[in-house]
């Protein structure tokens, strides 16, 4: 079975979203999902601090909010992170 973390913080608001939205793509994937709050560790807010929500497949950073750049497409980009190979 897949690892899925998302690394968020409190207040994020596109992380909700993409939690939320993970939650639904897991009724047609197999994937186990963890929420890692960056607050936690200082190494986690130098590296993810402006570019959360951060989605990590298998230990492969595979989508950030950098690469949403159609906030439409998310459920379609998330789905290609957990595809990919």
């Amino acid at each position: 079975m897949r690892k899925v973390v998302i690394y968020t913080k409190e207040g994020c608001h596109l992380c909700e979203r993409v939690i939320a939205e993970l939650g639904k793509l897991n009724k047609t994937h197999s994937y186990d999902i963890s929420i890692q709050d960056i607050r936690v560790d200082s190494e986690l807010i130098e590296r993810y601090k402006n570019i959360i929500p951060v989605v990590s497949v298998d230990g492969v950073v595979r989508f950030t909010a950098e690469s949403l750049a159609n906030p439409g497409a998310l459920e379609d980009s998330l789905r290609n992170a957990l595809n990919a190979e």
